[in-house]
């Protein structure tokens, strides 16, 4: 094991040094947790719905979902409302609609992957629009309150306080704007789409009191907002509501602004500009919340590149986190900023499995009988899950300079305690944003100041190239088309975090040391100490099992939202199921793999079987574990 971090009390050669004494922290709401994507084929409600009903993009979501609790949370799919087939007009002509579909999907979405959907007004449903251009606010407005009061009387108010709701993606778009809008019938549409979701719900009454209906704020333009020639639907919209902020339809103005090369600087400044442009034309939008809904390293998410596959990907994402979150504290044009988005949630496709814009590398097993799906987490599905473990206050983006010519940057979060740095703290150090693998020879000297009553513990994890790589697994194998099972074990052992240094904490002042001569570029290190009265880790639930094939299972389980930041590992129990019953003994099939996120795949292989009961539980940095969760059976049919 590399000796990467060490707790020391005096270090020679240090070319950094800071404490984390007198730093201010401020709130930080987790506002990077929404990913989206866009089905493949056609764009109707049979091809909709064969495209999120097929195994492949539902075992997608559901690894997406696996990741720690609160490292996805919203879900943006283009089309969604395809789900929604229209049957016919009733006496009034009025437009019949079946919810069946899209109930279905909604409800996998809620009860078993616990995402939100952001869910994009934006479809014909069986050509009503087209056909009745004359009728089409009317149309969406009613589209909009009947989805709203269908899906309230299904899953309740509180279930869905915490949807999102956005207007037509990238309306300017010929390859979206499938209703030919104008600027007119496009204003017409965003007031239809608002009146809908005000008109939704009706008056509750709580202890005799009349209670209005829940307010539900609409986003958009969601537009790359390019010029005003050849992108005047979003442009227009600004205008309006510039003229009349108080009757301006959307509450939360929306945009894409994607890098050029890859990096998370270039995202941050084309935001910067645009938001500086759009402030300076329509200065009375200051008042309201911006995101970027497609915050990506670089625009087409198909376009096979070699820095996607690698952790090359992961170190951006979290860089482009890291400088939003310093464009927010600054106060400037990202003052505002309510949210980012990836738009990484894709199904890749050979050749590409690892190299397109996606979280998951996808190898189509089409040899097998019948054919199936693997996946593979890539390095920044891992560095969604380190993101995860960030506390709730941060102080600002730090940029501490190693030599002449690298820096790293450094951020700082606490959560719990009162006055104080907190009772948990965790910080993420991020190398430089350079092509690898490349070694620099510096150190990096941090010195905690804990205001503790209790002992405390440290653990650090890092994603750096080779290691942490399953795409360098893959190539290292001859890239088969078809990796074989030892082949696809190899990569899940390199697809989490490395697990590097933990420990106990003894003294108020302690240092920790980054020594990175050996490591190459770029890396990143998640730092986490704990403090003994953080909460204790909580029993584990909704533990489930699917089936990937024949004696093999995707295993994945919930976690509780305030007692994982302390997590070192999972443990997965199987016991198995013969023809005479349950065998005797329960067996740890997770040992030796380090298991930082919630799911395990289980592999037996030909002898083995997946047949029987599992449990899982988690350990936390004192090596104390959590109650097992539920017991479940599994039975291969």
């Amino acid at each position: 094991m590399l000796p990467l971090l060490l707790i020391l009390l005096t270090l020679a050669r240090i070319h950094a040094h800071y404490t984390s004494g007198d730093v201010a922290y401020h709130p930080m709401p987790h506002f990077w947790t929404g990913v989206g994507f866009c089905p493949a084929g056609r764009i109707d409600h049979e091809g909709i719905e064969a495209a999120l009903v097929s195994p492949a993009l539902q075992m997608n979501l559901r690894q997406i979902a696996a990741l720690p609790v609160g490292a996805v949370t919203h879900i943006r799919i283009h089309w969604l409302l395809e789900l929604v087939q229209f049957r016919q007009y009733d006496a009034n002509g009025i437009p019949i609609y079946d919810f069946t579909k899209f109930d279905d999907f909604i409800d996998f979405l809620h009860e078993e992957l616990r995402l939100s959907p952001v869910l994009e007004w934006m479809g014909n449903l069986g050509g009503v629009f087209l056909e009745n251009p004359m009728q089409m606010p009317f149309y969406w407005e009613h589209l909009v309150k009947t989805t709203i009061n269908h899906q309230l009387a299904r899953h309740g108010s509180a279930r869905m306080s915490n949807w999102r709701y956005e207007t037509w993606n990238e309306p300017d778009l010929r390859v979206y704007n499938k209703l030919n809008l104008t600027s007119q019938s496009y204003l017409d549409y965003v007031q239809a789409v608002r009146q809908g979701l005000s008109k939704a719900g009706n008056l509750d009454t709580y202890e005799g009191k009349v209670q209005l209906p829940m307010y539900r704020a609409l986003r958009g333009p969601a537009g790359l907002f390019k010029s005003s020639d050849t992108h005047p639907l979003c442009w227009k919209l600004l205008e309006q509501c510039n003229e009349k902020v108080v009757y301006c339809p959307i509450d939360i103005l929306t945009f894409h602004r994607k890098g050029i090369d890859g990096t998370a600087t270039e995202i941050v400044n084309g935001s910067l500009s645009l938001m500086a442009k759009i402030y300076e034309d329509y200065p009375n939008l200051k008042s309201l919340p911006v995101a970027n809904d497609e915050a990506d390293p670089v625009a087409v998410w198909s376009t096979p590149r070699e820095f996607q596959a690698d952790v090359r990907y992961g170190i951006t994402l979290i860089s482009t986190v890291m400088e939003h979150w310093h464009a927010k504290l600054a106060g400037g044009p990202l003052g505002r900023l309510e949210s980012i988005s990836h738009d990484n949630a894709f199904l890749s496709y050979h050749p590409h499995e690892f190299t397109q814009r996606t979280l998951l590398a996808h190898f189509q097993m089409n040899e097998t009988d019948p054919p199936h799906s693997q996946f593979i987490q890539k390095p920044v599905y891992a560095a969604l899950g380190m993101l995860a473990k960030l506390g709730n206050r941060a102080a600002d983006m730090e940029l501490v300079n190693m030599d002449s010519k690298h820096s790293v940057e450094v951020l700082r979060t606490v959560s719990g305690g009162v006055g104080g740095p907190g009772q948990y703290m965790a910080a993420i150090f991020l190398s430089p944003e350079e092509a690898g693998p490349q070694r620099t020879a510096f150190h990096h000297k941090y010195t905690l100041n804990m205001s503790i009553a209790n002992e405390s513990a440290f653990i650090t994890e890092i994603l750096v190239p080779h290691t942490t790589d399953p795409y360098f697994v893959w190539q290292q194998a001859g890239s088969p088309a078809y990796p074989n099972a030892t082949l696809r074990e190899a990569m899940r052992r390199a697809q989490t975090p490395k697990l590097y240094e933990t420990g106990p904490i003894w003294q108020y002042n302690s240092e920790l040391v980054i020594n990175s001569a050996t490591l190459p570029l770029p890396w990143a290190v998640l730092l986490r100490v704990c403090s003994t009265a953080w909460p204790k880790l909580r029993r584990p639930q909704q533990l489930s099992i699917v089936e990937v094939t024949h004696r093999e299972v995707f295993i994945s389980w919930a976690e509780h939202p305030k007692s994982t930041q302390c997590l070192r590992t999972y443990e997965v129990w199987f016991k198995e199921r013969d023809s005479k019953g349950p065998a005797a003994d329960w067996q740890l099939i997770s040992q030796d793999w380090h298991l930082p996120y919630p799911s395990f795949q289980y592999a037996p292989g030909d002898q083995g079987s997946v047949n029987g009961f599992y449990k899982v539980r988690g350990v936390n940095v004192f090596n104390e574990t959590s109650p097992y969760s539920q017991i479940v059976e599994y039975l291969e049919l």
